[in-house]
This record gives structure tokens, C-alpha cells and sequence, in this order.
């Protein structure tokens, strides 16, 4: 007689590692502070828009690295976060930045993040659990990019407005995505 010791439960997807499920919480929180700051103070100088958005697009792109660590799909997380990384950076050290340029960053940055996000998170949805939320993550990004694009002269209100409540929502949805994830089976 032969015993299956790989686990209580064969063929349950372990629960995602203290750490990494960790960090998606507390990266999920910052870009969910982030966001709320951004709706709450729309009345920004475009300098501080541009470190705000900055720092939404770098919380953005380090949750996407810890939300890839743990799936063996570190690759495309890496260069998924490191699209958001960049962008936010170039928006927050861009001397003499305008509203253009920060539309034009965040639109590009947004848009390219989306549009990968949906599609590893559709291609992986047999091994990421909460991969649904991931993609819907991304077709927000995309829709929150190309309205940014669409729309370079808008006000620093309306901007800052939009992308407070996309980096709000992208928080939610990995805070969501992090709870839901792979649950213990009950006995």
C-alpha cells in the first residue's frame, strides 16, 4: 500500500507564502493611500502631480513584482513592474515637467503595463489563483492610459483625479486578488 505524502490534500494549490502575500498587502495599501491622495487633493501643482503619479506608477509596478514572484513567471513580472518603475520615475525626476509630459508618461507607461498584464494574466489563469482580478487590473491600466493619452491638455485636476481612482482601484483589486487567492481546503 502506497501513502501520498505531497500534501494533506492532493491536487490543492498551497497557499501563496507569508511574505509575497505580505507584500501584495502592504503594496496594495500604499497604492490604495496613493490613490486616495491623489482624489483628495486634486488641486496639485503639476510638479507634485508629477512626484504623485510617480510614486502611484512605482507602488503599481513593485506589486506587480511581488504578485509574479511567487508563480515562477518572475520574468514577465520583472519587466511588467519594471514598465511601471521606469514610467514613474521619468515622471517624478523629469525636470521642468508639464502636464503633457506627465500625460504622455503615465498614458504610455499604463497602457503597455495593461495590455501585458491581461495578457499573462489570461495566459497563466491555470496557475495564478485571483488571475481574473489581475486582468481586469490590467484592462483598467489600458483604459486609464489611453484616456490619458487621449486627453494631454486636461486640467492637473482632472488628472490627478483619473489617476488617483485608477491607482485606487488597481489597489483594491491586488488587495482583493491577494485575499482571494489559493485557500485551504476544509476537512
Amino acid at each position: 500500500m502506497s501513502t501520498d505524502v505531497t500534501g494533506p490534500h492532493p491536487g490543492v494549490t498551497p497557499v501563496r507564502s507569508g511574505p509575497v502575500r505580505t507584500g501584495m498587502v502592504v503594496l496594495g495599501i500604499a497604492a490604495v493611500v496613493v490613490g486616495v491622495v491623489l482624489v483628495a487633493n486634486p488641486f496639485a501643482a503639476a510638479r507634485t502631480l508629477a512626484l504623485i503619479a510617480g510614486l502611484g506608477l512605482v507602488v503599481a509596478g513593485l506589486l506587480e513584482i511581488a504578485v509574479g514572484w511567487e508563480t515562477g513567471r518572475r520574468g514577465p513580472a520583472l519587466l511588467l513592474g519594471a514598465v511601471l518603475v521606469v514610467g514613474g520615475v521619468l515622471a517624478a525626476v523629469w525636470p521642468d515637467v508639464t502636464l503633457w509630459t506627465i500625460a504622455l508618461v503615465t498614458g504610455l507607461s499604463l497602457v503597455l503595463h495593461g495590455i501585458a498584464r491581461t495578457a499573462l494574466a489570461v495566459a497563466a489563469r491555470a496557475q495564478v489563483p485571483g488571475w481574473g482580478w489581475l486582468a481586469l487590473a490590467g484592462v483598467l491600466n489600458v483604459v486609464v492610459g489611453v484616456l490619458a493619452l487621449a486627453w494631454p491638455e486636461a486640467t492637473v485636476v482632472v488628472l490627478a483625479v483619473v489617476l488617483g481612482v485608477e491607482v485606487l482601484l488597481f489597489g483594491v483589486l491586488l488587495l482583493v486578488a491577494a485575499a482571494v487567492g489559493p485557500s485551504r481546503s476544509r476537512v
